[in-house]
């Protein structure tokens, strides 16, 4: 009896092996074993899809619905794994560290939606997922397309290999991100019923897109703009002080005199009681008449600047305008960070989606093995409750990555400011994004030259120092110089011949010395206070030095870390891959229990989880690297970033 169920037993394992297309590799010899696993035990490469959160969920990733065990295999599917298993993996040996030459990527991801992993095989790695037009029908299979390079833009000797293009002289990116992304232009928009938030449409966009919407639709960068306007107008406010005031005054007038009319009054009054005395009639007084005039004045004013307080004040509001400046080269270069940074995140969203999906797939074959053993009666029921149980929670691990999805693609929405109805999603693949030219030093000594945060504090010492010398010279005698030119005309009521009346000119000519002697030490106080913001700008820049070499350090460690953590995830990938059909293989045939078949699925999936947050973290690295040493390629301070 029990050689006969030993035979049993090894018979159900040969027949459910062969009964699933999909474990036809485990067959094979275990040279083969590590690229020929099945579809079930690794991610496959894929197209770009939608977002997830525009699509149903997958019928797969439901427990309750039937599963089959028998699933067929397209033609297509089988003849891309014999390729695969026929062809010997590539190590990871081809991936460059930093100050290296050649950049590469040892293994990839491709995103878009839920983005599928790449293969470690040299053939996935020479079918890159193709890009798919915006809005258009999702191929059911991948394409081959030439690889994606990883640097676009040409490479600058003595700089590092810049993953972003160069400036353009308007700072616009050349890269016609889709038309419908556009936002509303007026700024007072405000939705008032769901339509007009609910999202009609998702783009795939590349990080050059991205950066390029980012610099064109940011309200960061509006407002710093707007600013830079602001302090050009103040410096020509400024400059207006280098010309003499030049005023016109004319007043035009009728006057009726209350005081002579109240003389004439008098008068009447007067005349009235002599005539009573003399019974004669009496005279009249005469006549309040009223004046009308005009007169024009024009006057030419000067303030001489002995002492260079105007220049001062000018050269104070040009570095304050050049501060401005210097700070839309900060939040440019931020704002660049940020969108990296949200683009890198919502790929490894889509990669957790995709690993998610695939451990979906592998709880699946887990329970219809176990299923499959129970029915042939050498299988347990507390196995098949534990592969349901397994799924189960990794379909809400796979809810719960969908959740982050959809948030990290709101957010890069935010970041970039499109349209209300338009929704986003990475259209790059998951790679290693380049590699860093500069040694530490040289990353160092590049960042404290081309920081702008390092200049910002040296020109507000200037400014400081500008504001000290305006006050010393109002302190100083100051002297200004004018002249009128003034135009009079009279034309009284009063007929008489000899009234005045007429037209005259005339003019005047002055000069003014002031000088404040005394002020109760008010001047003193203010060149005090400016002095005190001078050693604060200068505590400022050590400050900040230090806080560059700090950040350039930080994100120059990091990099290299994240680089050997690329290289031991792939190990442990193709490792992790090896063992789960290993305990599937022991568990089809008896030896082996559920237990270890779920715990290896979690290996793998941790695996593939590593690797996923090596890539992203390397791209992260490099980028914070890139925004530590900033104004790249160019290594240049601009005007107007």
């Amino acid at each position: 009896m029990r050689v006969f169920r030993q035979i049993a037993i090894v018979g159900v394992g040969a027949a459910i092996t062969f009964s699933n297309p999909g474990q036809s590799a485990s067959a094979q010899p275990p040279a083969q074993s590590q690229d020929s696993l099945a579809p079930s035990n690794q991610l496959e490469l894929g197209p770009n899809v939608r977002s997830a959160s525009n699509t149903a969920p997958e019928p797969a990733s439901d427990p309750q619905q039937p599963i089959a065990l028998n699933a067929p295999t397209s033609e297509s599917q089988q003849q891309r794994e014999a390729n695969i298993a026929s062809t010997p993996p590539t190590g990871p040996s081809l991936a460059s560290k930093p100050q290296q030459a050649a950049p590469a990527s040892p293994s990839t991801l491709s995103q878009g939606g839920a983005t599928p992993l790449r293969g470690l095989g040299p053939t996935d790695a020479q079918q890159p997922s193709p890009s798919r037009p915006n809005n258009g029908p999702v191929p059911s299979s991948p394409v081959p397309s030439s690889p994606v390079p990883s640097s676009p833009v040409p490479i600058i000797q003595g700089t590092p290999n810049e993953s972003f293009p160069p400036l353009t002289p308007r700072g616009i990116l050349d890269t016609k991100p889709p038309a419908s992304l556009e936002p509303n232009p007026n700024p007072l928009l405000f939705p008032t019923s769901p339509e007009d938030v609910r999202i009609e449409q998702t783009e795939a966009i590349t990080l050059q897109q991205a950066i390029d919407l980012a610099r064109r639709n940011s309200q960061t960068l509006q407002i710093a703009g707007q600013q830079v306007e602001q302090s050009r107008f103040a410096v020509r406010e400024q400059q207006a002080a280098l010309y003499p005031d030049l005023n016109f005054q004319m007043d035009a007038s009728r006057s009726v005199s209350a005081g002579g009319e109240l003389g004439i009054r008098a008068n009447q009054r007067r005349l009235n009681a002599v005539a009573n005395r003399t019974g004669q009639p009496a005279l009249q007084a005469g006549t309040n008449f009223g004046n009308n005039s005009l007169n024009s004045t024009l006057q030419l004013n000067y303030n001489i600047d002995l002492f260079g307080g105007r220049r001062a004040t000018i050269r104070a509001a040009e570095e304050q305008l050049r501060l401005r400046e210097l700070d839309v080269e900060r939040q440019a270069e931020q704002l660049r960070f940020d969108t990296a940074e949200a683009y890198y995140n919502l790929q490894n969203s889509d990669g957790q989606v995709a690993i998610r999906q695939a451990s979906v797939r592998n709880a699946q074959q887990s329970l219809r093995d176990a299923e499959a053993l129970e029915r042939a009666g050498v299988g347990t029921r507390f196995a098949v409750l534990q592969a349901q149980a397994n799924l189960a929670n990794e379909v809400q691990q796979l809810s719960v990555a969908r959740r982050d999805q959809r948030v990290a693609q709101r957010r890069l929405a935010e970041i970039l400011n499109i349209s209300q109805s338009a929704n986003l999603t990475a259209a790059d693949p998951i790679e290693q994004a380049g590699s860093w030219r500069l040694s530490l030093e040289e990353s160092i000594v590049q960042a404290f030259k081309n920081r702008p945060e390092l200049e910002q504090q040296l020109v507000q010492r200037d400014i400081s120092k500008q504001q000290t010398r305006a006050i010393q010279a109002g302190r100083l005698p100051q002297l200004s110089v004018g002249g009128s030119y003034n135009v009079l005309g009279q034309d009284p009521d009063n007929p008489d011949p000899y009234a005045t009346r007429g037209w005259a000119d005339g003019y005047s000519i002055r000069a003014s010395l002031t000088w404040s002697i005394f002020d109760g030490g008010a001047a003193k106080a203010r060149v005090s206070q400016r002095n005190a913001d001078i050693a604060i700008a200068e505590t400022r820049f050590d400050q900040l030095r230090n806080q560059v070499r700090r950040e350039v350090e930080q994100a120059y460690f990091g990099l290299e870390s994240s680089f050997e953590n690329i290289e031991t995830s792939e190990a442990g990938v193709l490792q992790s891959r090896e063992a789960l059909r290993l305990a599937r293989l022991r568990f089809q045939a008896g030896v082996g229990t559920q237990t270890d078949v779920i715990q290896a699925e979690t290996d793998l999936t941790r695996a593939e989880r590593n690797r996923l947050s090596a890539i992203v973290t390397y791209n992260l690295g490099l980028s914070s690297l890139q925004r530590a040493v900033s104004n790249l390629p160019t290594n240049n301070l601009s005007d107007a970033p």
